[in-house]
């Protein structure tokens, strides 16, 4: 089983990216537009696998990713955003994938972290 949080506050890109983790093989998947929201989703239902976006309407990608690994430990992530350059801290990332979104390019990183 291979649950998946995706990060992100844009509605349809949230969708979206939550079908490209199910056609690469995730079996569930939490959404969270915000930061704290994240860290809540994490911490209920903890992920095998994240997907997030840099910045956020509310906090951003890369520091919910730190408070959830800090409560859970190592997780992989792959970032998908528009603003690589932002992406900080995200030394740990699997992947900092730039959009427009390739889908895949986002189901090939997947594969290649997700447990099997």
């Amino acid at each position: 089983m291979c649950h998946v949080l995706v990060i992100e506050d844009e509605w349809l890109i949230a969708e979206y990216v939550c079908e490209l983790a199910l056609s690469a093989g995730a079996t569930s998947i939490d959404q969270a537009a915000t930061q704290s929201d994240a860290v809540a989703a994490a911490t209920k239902n903890p992920p095998a696998v994240i997907l997030s976006e840099v910045q956020l309407a509310e906090g951003t990608g890369p520091l919910a990713v730190v408070e959830i690994m800090e409560q859970l430990g190592d997780v992989p992530v792959i970032f998908i955003t528009g603003t690589p350059e932002a992406c900080e801290p995200c030394h740990y990332a699997a992947a900092i994938l730039s959009k427009p979104i390739d889908p895949h390019e986002v189901v090939g990183a997947f594969r290649k972290i997700a447990p099997t």
